[in-house]
């Protein structure tokens, strides 16, 4: 009886030692769960991977496709936003250009100012005052004659005759007048033209250089800035010898019978010379 109590005691630890181990599988059977986490995990990647496959590469790759249109991988999510950013770029061109076209209207106004002065030159030209014609000098010489004998008539003396010859002379004068505005000539009008009496003065017991030629016995000079016509330059010529007592004490004298006048202009001057002789020398 002891041995089969004893073993049935050995059988009743073997059941527990069995019950044990059955209870402490269990513990031991809590590592699948973690391969069922490892297949969470891996079915988790595939369900995870489509929505980050689906946002997350389209973001990058819009910025990649923006700066190369070569590296785009997923033309089903990429190829219309691209074409939207070139649209993009397109316009912000136009909008540079028409900036660039603003200083150009702006440069097209400043010539447009610039053109008002290109209508003041011709007031230079209007500046240019009366154009007077050409005046003949002998038209000036002939009208001064008549209106110096018109002041010696009025005054009760007789009027002068002209000479040619005496002409010659008194518009030599004048000429020397336009270099030389004197009396004094370094060469005798007289003697070079040839003109009135010869005075030998070897008669006298001179040289030959003393002789000379007598064609009037004197002249009246002057020189003026006269404009206009021969008509009013001829008067303001006879009224300044006549208004002249020195000069109108001889050339408004009866005591000479004869008159001669010579006219020059240069240097925007006139020159006049009145030869008086109380004799005709020549003609």
């Amino acid at each position: 009886m002891k041995k089969i109590i004893l073993l049935l005691l050995c059988c009743g630890v073997l059941l527990g030692m069995v019950g044990c181990g059955r209870n402490t599988a269990p513990l031991l059977i809590e590592s699948p769960p973690k391969t069922v986490s490892e297949t969470i995990i891996t079915e988790t990647p595939t369900k995870t991977t489509l929505p980050v496959a689906a946002v997350e590469p389209t973001e990058k790759e819009e910025h990649t496709l923006t700066e190369s249109a070569d590296q785009a991988t997923e033309p089903t999510t990429t190829s219309p936003e691209p074409t939207i950013t070139a649209k993009l770029k397109e316009e912000s061109k136009p909008t540079a250009t028409t900036k660039t076209t603003e200083p150009s209207a702006a440069e097209n106004t400043e010539p447009k100012e610039e053109t008002p002065p290109k209508t003041e030159e011709p007031q230079e030209e209007i500046y240019v005052g009366i154009q007077w014609p050409e005046v003949d000098l002998a038209d000036i010489e002939r009208l001064v004659i008549e209106k110096v004998n018109a002041y010696r008539i009025a005054q009760g003396d007789m009027a002068a005759t002209m000479l040619p010859g005496l002409t010659e002379v008194a518009r030599y004068r004048a000429n020397e007048l336009t270099t030389n505005l004197s009396h004094t000539s370094p060469r005798d009008a007289c003697g070079v033209l040839k003109y009135g009496e010869f005075v030998d003065m070897t008669l006298c017991g001179l040289t030959a250089e003393d002789s000379y030629y007598q064609g009037f016995n004197r002249e009246a000079i002057c020189m003026g800035d006269w404009f206009g016509t021969a008509q009013s330059m001829s008067d303001r010529i006879a009224d300044g010898f006549h208004n002249s007592k020195g000069h109108w004490s001889y050339v408004g004298s009866s005591k000479y019978h004869y008159i001669a006048i010579g006219v020059s202009k240069a240097n925007g001057k006139w020159y006049v010379c009145i030869c008086i002789s109380e004799k005709n020398y020549g003609g």
